[in-house]
């Protein structure tokens, strides 16, 4: 069948095809080369396809077959449309989403198809979702300005936990503390080796050296 040019006015079946051929141009054009459009007769079965765009998703020309039985796309259409449904083909392996139309017009059945090769957007949604996948451990990540307060809210925390105030702490007791704070993540964090010596009456040396301390009895376990 041959579709004239659309002319701006829809009036009888022939410009009535001229009017969803131009749309099925235009919507092809607008989505690119993996946007299949087809206008379908519903009546005609064996040579069904009245006009087809970026025919290469689905393998299908002008004057191809239904790939669906006329009456299962009227039946699924009831009430005019189905959207945004996966097309499944035995031929073409694609993941291809479509949505269909169908409509009586001037005594014919059509049908109005898109239907679109998402390939491409699912292996880039598998790419992002690998990109995107995390272990379980969860980690605190701040801002260097929000650091100080950090720490501060971090070392408050880990003391009240040992339920003895600092000037009461011996030495096992302080390295116990640096070690909850070490395990805390507290040492990740800028400028808290300052804070923390500070807070508990030590050198930012022996800081180091409880740290070290630290290390060497979890490798000597």
């Amino acid at each position: 069948m041959n579709i004239d040019k659309y002319e701006g006015v829809v009036e009888d079946f022939g410009s009535f095809m001229s009017f969803i051929d131009t749309l099925a141009m235009i919507i092809s054009e607008m989505f690119g080369n993996n946007c299949e459009v087809v206008i379908s007769d519903l009546d005609n079965p064996e040579k069904s396809i009245l006009a087809i765009y970026n025919g290469h998703v689905t393998g299908r020309e002008v004057g191809d077959a239904l790939t669906t039985r006329s009456e299962e796309l009227i039946e699924r259409s009831k009430g005019g449309h189905t959207i945004n449904y996966k097309k499944a083909s035995k031929k073409v392996k694609k993941e291809i989403k479509s949505s269909t139309i169908v409509t009586k017009a001037f005594g014919k059945n059509l049908s109005f198809c898109i239907n679109y090769d998402c390939d491409d957007l699912v292996g880039l949604d598998m790419k992002i979702k690998s990109f995107l996948s995390m272990g379980s451990e969860v980690y605190d990540e701040f801002d260097t300005y929000d650091s100080g307060e950090l720490v501060q809210r971090k070392f408050l925390a880990e003391v009240e936990k040992m339920k003895k105030p600092i000037v009461g702490m011996n030495k096992q007791d302080r390295i116990l503390l640096i070690k909850n704070l070490k395990n805390a993540g507290v040492f990740n964090i800028q400028k808290s080796v300052p804070y923390i010596a500070e807070q508990i009456g030590v050198s930012r040396y022996t800081i180091y050296n409880y740290l070290n301390e630290i290390e060497k009895n979890e490798k000597n376990k």
